[in-house]
């Protein structure tokens, strides 16, 4: 097989910077798979509970250790409101504590728990001498560990904090240090300090699946008035934070299996999955009645309230979010969950044997399972096709002689730092 792709013209392109690679040429081995465990990666404490469920309940209720990564201290202005009371003071070291507090008392019910139950809290060490606050909580063979990076939202000089560390590698980003938190000194993250944390943590954790927020939101315009009040991005479907979020994890996985690989390593055997953030205010609202009443009923312990006795000083949980406040946002983020790149995985075909073929994404490259025998249902190990990286689906047709065509989206440059940010689709003939 080879891999082309799509031009409009036979000029040749003017030579871009690119984010380093793996070779995108086949052949290259795929690492034994590891035991089960997601991962997800958000920008805000409460983007897992309003964007990512159910997947991400029913994964846990199947057993599958979760990992969540926060990177933003989701201290905003600082203001907790609680509503039908006066305007707090602000007081963001607080404010990030009280949503820490709000996800522990979530993620403990997720588990089967009651929402006061105590967290083991500590410090890990990333990469690059950076630390960060983890909390860990299991009942039985069920798992869920949370590891707030807790970059501040705002820059000194009133920038959007993540969105401007990915476009200008000369910032220097503090984090903020949430009350109560075993994590004592704040930090600092600079474009690469922080892609080479994510980096360390996949290489750490080596998880089966990634949850990633979405790094393409659909264009929208809005007027001026309404782009602030929904929080969204100056002619993007999505606030900002989220989408550099996104990129900086699609980044950070490049530059993992790039590592890995380029030392001999096999290609991780990951999958990804990236999730639509605000536009779900715009697009149909689709889950089952049954559905959306759990997920909703997920952020009620998160937003907490002002009155719960819950050990955590600073506060029980983000106020202005729990009850059925989700149900009556107008903006109606939790009634739906979509994917960035929806459609049908693997894609299945018959060889010429009679054997099924599966084409998928695994390691961001394409890859292809074969029947061990025709109807045995036994499949052999993955092949690697090359290519990457690639967005997690892939279409399929076959050409009138019996051969496959396969297409994806490749992540053709993600340079941050004011760089390209392309995509491009490419074709795979056999």
């Amino acid at each position: 097989m080879g891999l082309t792709t799509f031009a409009a013209c036979t000029a040749p392109a003017p030579p871009r910077r690119r984010s380093p690679t793996a070779d995108p040429l086949p052949g290259l081995p795929i690492s034994t798979p590891h035991p089960a465990l997601m991962m997800q990666v958000l920008a805000h404490p409460d983007d897992d509970l309003y964007f990512m469920n159910p997947d991400t309940q029913q994964a846990l209720d199947a057993g599958t250790p979760l990992v969540c990564v926060y990177l933003t201290a989701g201290e905003d202005t600082g203001v907790n409101r609680v509503p039908g009371r006066p305007l707090p003071a602000p007081d963001k070291a607080a404010y990030s504590s009280s949503r820490h507090q709000g996800l522990r008392q979530a993620y403990a019910t997720l588990l089967g728990l009651g929402r006061f139950t105590r967290w083991q809290k500590s410090v890990i060490e990333l990469r690059g001498n950076h630390r960060a606050e983890i909390n860990r909580l299991g009942n039985g063979g069920h798992r869920v560990e949370l590891i707030f990076i807790n970059t501040a939202m705002h820059t000194s000089y009133g920038r959007l904090g993540l969105p401007s560390l990915w476009q200008d590698r000369r910032l220097v980003l503090p984090t903020v240090v949430a009350d109560n938190s075993p994590l004592q000194k704040a930090g600092s993250y600079t474009y690469d300090g922080l892609v080479d944390v994510l980096d360390g943590l996949f290489d750490r954790y080596r998880p089966s699946i990634v949850h990633t927020m979405d790094p393409d939101p659909d264009i929208q315009h809005s007027s001026e008035l309404v782009r602030r009040r929904d929080s969204e991005q100056k002619g993007y479907s999505d606030h900002p934070d989220h989408t550099a979020t996104a990129l900086f994890t699609w980044t950070a996985l490049i530059r993992w299996v790039a590592r890995t690989t380029a030392v001999g390593g096999g290609v991780p055997s990951f999958a990804t999955t990236a999730f639509r953030g605000y536009y779900n205010r715009h697009w149909p609202k689709n889950l089952p009645p049954a559905v959306l009443a759990e997920k909703a009923s997920n952020l009620v312990p998160y937003g907490g309230a002002a009155d719960w006795r819950c050990g955590n000083p600073a506060g029980c949980g983000d106020y202005n979010v729990g009850g059925n406040r989700p149900l009556t946002n107008r903006k109606g983020w939790v009634r739906a969950t979509h994917y960035r790149y929806p459609g049908p995985r693997p894609v299945v075909a018959t060889d010429t044997d009679g054997r099924l073929v599966a084409y998928g994404v695994l390691g961001l490259r394409a890859v292809r399972w074969r029947e061990s025998a025709p109807g045995s249902g036994m499949w052999n190990a993955p092949d690697d096709l090359g290519g990457g990286p690639l967005a997690p689906i892939l279409g399929g047709a076959l050409l009138p002689d019996g051969r496959q065509l396969l297409f994806g989206l490749w992540f053709a440059a993600l340079s941050g730092h004011g760089g390209n940010n392309e995509r491009e689709i490419v074709v795979l003939e056999q």
